[in-house]
């Protein structure tokens, strides 16, 4: 075949003579003569057959390399088509000993169990703010002073009546040694019939009624005395705001020129209270527990507590009161937890998450180390060791070697092999291969 196509091309080439006058092509009868070796037409016909070649073998590659992409289409085609193993998947968690561990977790807000607002008995106007926020202060401390200049005018006028009254009582002693002198001369007198008995009665009511006058004024100096009193301590007491007890204040409610009244039920008619205060070292998560779960948890019992505002920590707690009433319209009991290593981070009435532990041993004081726990049903042993199935991002199975530290309540705590956020297969299926691809089995 390759001879024939030889000839036919042959006998299409035309021959240019030199002398530039076209020859007549050859016959197919009469083929020309091969010209001998070496002159430039041998040349050419040589690399005109081996450009035929090329092209011929170009010509067969196409046909060959539309078969092979249509073998590889097909291929992945079968390949997606293929039943693919279906398989449950779990995640690597990084969770600290209490999220890992917990028998119950419970929400509540941050409470401390000293907190007070400081208020007035009596409606005034704010004089003087003495603290500010975030301030602490001891037992004792002035907190801020209400406005008395009347009671100071009142206190003044009973000091003057005070020393007055006083001066009445050395007044009326004077009198009642005079009466008394009196009578004892007129009853001398009386005994020797030497002066008429209206004389020496007069002399002795005159004694009595100096008497009664000194009673009366020191009762009434007493008087007094009680209302300076009572006004010093409502100005001490009242005008004075004092703190219950060592605390910080968390908030203050009053400015200075404000009226603060007892009664007051909105701004509008003033504040109710000038400043509160708590104290941060005791605090508590009151806590709500449904009541078919009361029978986890005892006083005593500890605890890991998470802040939301403070993600990066984990605080150590203990039961410390089950409140002995039940809330039925939400069929749960209120629960305080004391946080047993607080900090200067924790505020009243911030939102926390309370897990509470099984044992002692996992109240440590390092409760915010976190550690990666795997679901248990991924770990499965070989040759002595531990394995789990891992997935890459095509869902490409592949074995793994890990460590484990302990296992625990359907999870696993994995010291080596993983990482966070990792994909396992829980309970892998018998005859996984490395790199086989699997699917995920609906939920």
């Amino acid at each position: 075949m390759a001879s024939n196509l030889r000839e036919e091309l042959e006998s299409l080439r035309i021959e240019r003579p030199r002398s530039g006058r076209p020859t007549a092509p050859p016959t197919r009868s009469t083929p020309s003569p091969a010209p001998a070796p070496g002159t430039p037409g041998t040349v050419y016909r040589r690399r005109k057959g081996i450009g035929l070649r090329l092209l011929s073998m170009l010509l067969w590659m196409i046909p060959l390399g539309v078969v092979g992409g249509a073998g590889v289409v097909a291929y992945n085609q079968y390949d997606r088509m293929r039943s693919k193993p279906e398989v449950s998947i779990g995640l690597v968690q990084k969770m600290t000993l209490g999220e890992a561990e917990k028998l119950l977790t419970s929400k509540g807000y941050l409470k401390s169990r000293y907190q007070a607002m400081i208020g007035t008995k009596i409606a005034g106007r704010v004089e003087e703010m003495r603290v500010r926020e975030r301030v602490q202060v001891k037992k004792g401390e002035v907190l801020a002073v209400i406005e008395h200049h009347d009671m100071d005018a009142k206190l003044a006028q009973c000091k003057a009546s005070l020393a007055r009254a006083e001066a009445e009582l050395e007044e009326a002693k004077v009198d009642l040694w005079d009466k008394d002198r009196q009578e004892k001369r007129l009853a001398r007198l009386h005994e020797k019939n030497m002066t008429p008995p209206e004389d020496y009665d007069k002399a002795v009511a005159a004694r009595k009624g100096a008497e009664a006058r000194i009673t009366a004024t020191e009762a009434s100096i007493q008087m007094m005395k009680s209302n300076i009193e009572e006004i010093e301590a409502t100005i001490h007491h009242q005008m004075y705001l004092y703190a219950p007890f060592d605390g910080t204040v968390v908030e203050k409610q009053g400015e200075v020129g404000e009226i603060i009244s007892p009664m007051a039920m909105s701004s509008a008619l003033g504040r109710s209270a000038v400043v509160t205060i708590a104290d941060l070292t005791n605090m508590d998560v009151e806590a709500d527990i449904p009541e078919e779960q009361m029978y986890r948890v005892r006083e005593g019992q500890p605890a890991e507590v998470s802040v939301t505002a403070v993600p990066t920590k984990r605080y150590r707690g203990r039961l410390r009161q089950i409140t002995p009433m039940g809330d039925r319209t939400r069929a749960t009991v209120k629960v305080k937890v004391e946080i047993l290593d607080p900090d200067d981070k924790l505020f009243p009435e911030l939102a926390a998450t309370v897990h509470f532990l099984p044992d002692e041993k996992f109240a440590q004081s390092d409760a915010s180390h976190p550690f990666l726990y795997v679901p248990s049903e991924a770990v499965f042993q070989e040759n002595g060791h531990d394995w789990v199935w891992i997935l890459d991002r095509d869902s490409r199975a592949s074995k793994r070697k890990i460590e484990v530290a302990n296992s625990n309540r359907g999870s696993t705590r994995v010291e080596s092999g993983l990482e966070a956020d990792d994909k396992v297969v829980l309970n892998p299926p018998r005859g996984l291969r490395d790199g086989e691809q699997v699917r995920e089995a609906s939920r």
